[in-house]
């Protein structure tokens, strides 16, 4: 790294905080309690508005007040709205036959999922995909060939990650046996690259063995939110740290000009590699985040900024789980009133 930037400054979302309520608002749906659409335009019922809205209200800790603003509406009806998105043959959570963005069933359920936890709820019926993954060589079988590892790697990911993220975030009870976890990570354990620290086992990574991009990353970090909150060891933590600092952008972004999930993957692997390998590149790695905050932190203060870029509610939760990693190996770097919480550290989807 050069050193160029000032590790010293102190950032600040307050504006960006003065008009996250009026924000939200707008995809409320007037006649109906506790609905929200995922998008401003075409305003509809939506599982994805519904959960993103619990994440981007807990996350800076202001969903207490928010509710408190609705008179005579109550969480219960928030909850079940989510609830009623879960089949009751298969355990499933979706929006319809396509979910929003084309998300997989397995990345909507752990979402949901992990919403209600948020609330303090669960889900009403159990899950039909555990009676396929009761055994060593069913859960090897279901990670060679359930996920994606090519080309779609990063979507892909969702399958794998999100199933797991289900029984992790509601707990032993609902494993499909118990040594569930013991076999799925001796087989990410085993497939990792030592090279790069993410997964390169698709087809792609045959005709390009170079290959490292936001498509690895993305589609990694998905089964590190499992091994962190389960408390399992990543795979080759400093490579991971290589690779994800190699990948930022001159915004400082590791995509688009605009800050969302893919950012906060990125942070996530550094801040939790870091932490495992004693620090390593620590500096290179405050750098990088003071980069990014320098870019997004005055973007996300300007209204009209905020409000063209982030029509899309799902854009903003990855944003905002962003700084709250960031909140927690560097404070220093943020000026907040409130504490924010790592919804990661309670359940590991988002």
């Amino acid at each position: 790294m050069n050193g160029s930037v000032d590790v010293s400054k102190i950032y600040d979302l307050s504006p960006f905080l003065d008009f996250l309520f009026d924000w939200v608002d707008q995809y409320r749906l007037p006649d109906r309690k506790w609905c929200f659409s995922v998008k401003t335009e075409d305003l509809k019922p939506s599982l994805y508005g519904l959960c993103d809205m619990v994440f981007n209200l807990r996350i800076p800790n202001m969903l207490e007040e928010y509710l408190s603003k609705s008179s005579g509406e109550n969480l219960a009806q928030w909850i079940s709205n989510i609830q009623s998105y879960q089949s009751s043959k298969s355990g499933w959570f979706k929006e319809g036959l396509i979910n929003y963005g084309m998300h997989f069933k397995e990345h909507s359920t752990a979402f949901s999922v992990a919403a209600l936890k948020l609330l303090g709820a669960k889900p009403l019926y159990d899950f039909k995909i555990s009676k396929k993954l009761n055994s060593k060589q069913k859960v090897f079988k279901w990670l060679r060939r359930g996920p994606e590892w090519g080309l779609l790697y990063w979507p892909g990911s969702h399958r794998g990650g999100g199933v797991a993220a289900i029984y992790a975030t509601l707990g032993e009870e609902y494993y499909p046996h118990e040594k569930f976890f013991e076999w799925y990570f001796e087989w990410l354990d085993n497939k990792a690259d030592p090279e790069v620290g993410f997964w390169r086992l698709g087809w792609i990574h045959k005709l390009k063995k170079n290959r490292l991009t936001k498509q690895e990353l993305g589609g990694a970090v998905h089964y590190y939110w499992i091994y962190e909150f389960m408390d399992h060891p990543i795979p080759y933590p400093e490579r991971v740290i290589d690779s994800t600092l190699a990948l930022q952008n001159e915004w400082g972004t590791w995509d688009t000009h605009y800050s969302y999930c893919i950012d906060l993957d990125a942070i996530f692997c550094l801040t939790r590699c870091m932490n495992q390998a004693n620090g390593y590149r620590k500096e290179d790695i405050i750098e990088t985040i003071v980069k990014y905050l320098e870019y997004v932190v005055d973007n996300m203060n300007n209204k009209q900024y905020f409000y063209e870029n982030y029509a899309d509610a799902h854009r903003l939760t990855g944003f905002m789980c962003a700084i709250a990693e960031i909140k927690k190996y560097f404070p220093e770097l943020l000026n907040m009133e409130k504490s924010w919480t790592q919804t990661l550290d309670i359940t590991p989807w988002i």
